[in-house]
């Protein structure tokens, strides 16, 4: 144990390794929420163009006000004066806009001015630019586009926006005893479950995913599978067949076809990852059990992910609060817990679930996680610690039972 890697080691030694060469797609604005912006952009125009009117009014020619204010019994719409709503451009004959609250449209299309009204140049008019200037800057590189980006974009004058191509990523599940979803569940099988949990992962950390169909545990149809899924990815994710059982050839396979860097990991669940460089991409081998492939997923690959688009990991809310029991770490590794938070009056309380829980369901339900690092032990009841929420804050329960 004392010779396996930590998390932190893993990370670093495969970032020394692999260098994905940076790519780029352009794409419309409709199809770009959430995609790594490329390059910086900036406004391609003024706004508004020459100018516009601030407010719902007339236009009119401050010069006819000069004297004051002018008898308007004889005024003709479109001659004398026009309308000029919010953020209309209007004729250049006129240079003033007067609130439509301040004056009277009549039926015989004259216009019966209030007579507190004053008149000034350019009263109630937008400049050119006053909204948006040309190269003003809109967009830097690097960061996730929002829908306000997105916004900000096309009043900027664009209708696409370069992006960082989303890295391909294969998911390879490896095990005779897999059955597709839905199918009835028989004696010594399960469910090939964790292809739906890395597809639904990995596209919310920014990949575009590939599932492949399971493989059994065969030597030959797992090597025939990983050269298929090779060449049209960045990324290859083995899940199953990592430890040294007789049918866990999935190491034995990374080591012939590449360069293994390493088999075994401090971090539990999922003590047995390994990693090889084949071709220059990586392909990850996860541990089978489903709790261990959720960890692995999370603590390696999406730094991984993140890594191939130039962007920091994204950081959980976090929270304290105090046990409600005593919770065991793994004293040789760190070690992934799924807990429970509740709010307690103005603060929060955690409940650790069992690692040898009966229910998986309570453990992938849960709504935050902690990690106990490498040499801790035991967290008595009642101590605080700070958790990873994976819901919002905001849908947290309450506590309703004895502290």
């Amino acid at each position: 144990m004392k010779d396996l890697l930590t998390r932190s080691q893993v990370l670093d030694l495969v970032f020394a390794s692999w260098t994905p060469s940076a790519q780029t797609e352009e794409i419309p604005l409709t199809e770009a929420l959430g995609r790594i912006a490329a390059k910086a952009y900036t406004a391609r125009y003024n706004i508004p163009v020459v100018r516009a009117s601030a407010m719902d009014g007339v236009a009119v020619r401050s010069a006819d006000f000069a004297d004051g204010l002018p008898d308007t019994t004889g005024w003709k719409l479109g001659e004398d004066f026009i309308r000029a709503d919010t953020g209309d451009d209007f004729d250049d004959h006129f240079d003033t806009v007067i609130r439509i609250e301040d004056v009277d449209l009549l039926p015989n299309g004259t216009l019966h001015l209030h007579e507190d009204v004053t008149v000034e140049p350019g009263m109630n008019v937008r400049s050119a630019g006053s909204m948006q200037k040309q190269g003003a800057p809109l967009l830097r590189p690097g960061l996730p586009l929002r829908a306000t980006d997105l916004t900000a974009l096309a009043i900027g004058g664009y209708a696409q926006v370069e992006v960082r191509r989303r890295p391909r990523v294969a998911f390879l599940p490896a095990g005779s005893e897999l059955l597709p979803l839905g199918t009835p569940l028989t004696r010594g099988s399960n469910y090939n479950s964790n292809t739906l949990m890395a597809s639904g992962m990995l596209r919310e950390m920014g990949a575009e995913v590939f599932c492949h169909p399971i493989v059994k545990d065969d030597p030959e149809q797992l090597r025939q599978a990983l050269r298929e899924v090779l060449p049209q990815s960045d990324l290859v994710i083995l899940n199953g067949g990592s430890s040294k059982g007789d049918e866990d050839f999935n190491t034995r396979l990374l080591a012939q076809e590449g360069k293994l860097l390493f088999h075994g990991v401090a971090a539990g669940p999922g003590r047995p990852m390994g990693i090889a460089l084949i071709d220059n991409k990586p392909v990850v081998n996860l541990s089978g059990p489903t709790l261990a492939a959720f960890y692995g997923l999370d603590w390696c690959i999406r730094p991984m992910v993140c890594h191939f688009l130039g962007i920091p990991v994204p950081q959980r809310q976090r929270v304290k609060g105090r046990l409600l029991c005593e919770m065991s770490g793994a004293r040789p590794m760190d070690f992934l817990h799924r807990v429970q938070v509740y709010r307690d009056g103005g603060g929060f309380v955690i409940q650790p679930l069992s690692r040898s829980a009966a229910d998986l369901s309570e453990l992938l339900q849960s709504n935050a996680m902690f990690i106990s690092p490498i040499g801790v032990g035991t967290y008595p009841a009642g101590t605080e610690i700070e958790v990873d929420l994976l819901r919002d804050c905001s849908l947290l329960p309450h506590w309703e039972g004895e502290n």
